[in-house]
C-alpha cells in the first residue's frame, strides 16, 4: 500500500461506529475499496470501527448495487475476471480468518469418521484443521494434498496420496493422472472444502482443474460433506463443482445475520 493510501485508512480510521449512518458507512468503505483494490473484511472492522456482521451486511448490499465485488474475505473494486481472480486469491493468502471456526467444523466432521470408513479428504484450510482431530483414528484415507498427508502421516494414520501433477501454490494434485486413480476407489465418505456455497451456484471454486478433480472425487463418495465456514455462504466462484442438493453442508454459526433456510431447503446443513 503506498503512503497516499495509508494517509486516506488513516483519516477513515477511528471515524466510524455502528450508529454511523448507512449511507455515509457506504461511501467511507466505497472510498477504502477504490482507493485500495482490495480490502478485507477485517481491515474494515478494523478501520471504520464497525462489527464484523455490519461489514458483512454492508458489503452484501454494495455488491448487489453493484459497486464492488464481494469476494472470500473482504472485496475488490469491480475488474475484468482475471484481475478479479488474483484480488480473491491474493486475500485468500493474505487473510487467514474464520480459524475458530474452522476448528469447530474440523472436529465436528472428524466425529463422523469411524474405523470402517474409507475416506477421501479433499485438500483446502479446513479439511487440513480436520487431521489434527484424528489422531488414533482406524479408518484408511486418500487425499490429493500434499500437506494433509503428511500430517497424517506424522500422527500414524493409513493415508495414501494419489499420482498427478502438483500445484506449487496450493500443493494439491491434479490432472489426469489424478482422476484416473480416483475412479478405481470407492469411499464411503468425502470431506471437501469450497470457495463458494450460494443456493443457485452451489459449491463452487475459481479453479478448473481443481473442480473437474472434485467432481471425480464425489462421483466415488457414497456420502459427501463439504466443509464451509460462515464466510463462503453467498458467494459464488467462476466455477460450481457440486449442486447444493449432492453434498451434506457443515458449517458453524459465526455471523447472526446469515440466513441458512434457503440452504436447509436444499439440502443437510449441520449448524454448530
Amino acid at each position: 500500500m503506498n503512503e497516499n493510501n495509508d494517509i486516506i485508512w488513516q483519516e477513515e480510521a477511528g471515524k466510524g461506529s455502528d450508529a454511523m449512518l448507512t449511507e455515509e458507512r457506504h461511501e467511507k468503505i466505497m472510498r477504502l475499496v477504490n482507493t485500495s483494490g482490495a480490502v478485507s473484511v477485517q481491515d474494515l472492522v478494523g478501520f471504520l470501527n464497525i462489527s464484523e456482521s455490519t461489514v458483512r451486511r454492508d458489503l452484501l448490499t454494495l455488491d448487489r448495487e453493484g459497486r464492488l465485488r464481494r469476494v472470500h474475505g473482504g472485496a475488490t473494486t469491480l475488474r475484468d475476471d482475471s484481475l478479479y481472480e488474483a484480488d480473491m486469491e491474493n486475500l485468500q493468502d493474505k487473510y487467514s480468518i474464520h480459524m475458530s471456526e474452522k476448528r469447530r467444523i474440523a472436529q465436528y466432521a472428524a466425529r463422523l469418521i469411524h474405523k470402517e470408513d474409507f475416506v477421501y479428504l479433499d485438500a483446502g484450510s479446513t479439511t487440513e484443521q480436520l487431521v489434527d482431530f484424528l489422531a488414533g483414528s482406524e479408518a484408511s484415507f486418500v487425499t490429493n494434498s500434499i500437506p494433509l498427508a503428511q500430517k497424517l502421516g506424522r500422527i500414524g494414520g493409513r493415508v495414501y496420496i494419489v499420482p498427478g501433477r502438483v500445484k506449487g501454490d496450493t500443493e494439491a494434485i491434479v490432472g489426469s493422472e489424478m482422476r484416473d486413480m480416483i475412479g478405481r476407489y470407492h469411499f464411503t465418505k468425502g470431506f471437501f472444502g469450497a470457495n463458494g456455497v450460494a443456493v443457485h451456484s452451489g459449491c463452487t471454486t475459481p479453479d478448473e482443474e481443481e473442480a473437474v478433480c472434485k467432481r471425480a472425487a464425489m462421483g466415488q463418495c457414497l456420502d459427501r460433506f463439504v466443509l464451509a465456514d460462515s464466510s463462503k455462504f453467498g458467494l459464488s466462484s467462476h466455477i460450481t463443482f457440486a449442486e447444493l442438493s449432492m453434498v451434506t453442508l457443515i458449517t458453524a454459526r459465526d455471523d447472526e445475520s446469515l440466513d441458512y433456510k434457503p440452504y436447509q431447503q436444499m439440502t443437510e446443513v449441520h449448524i454448530l
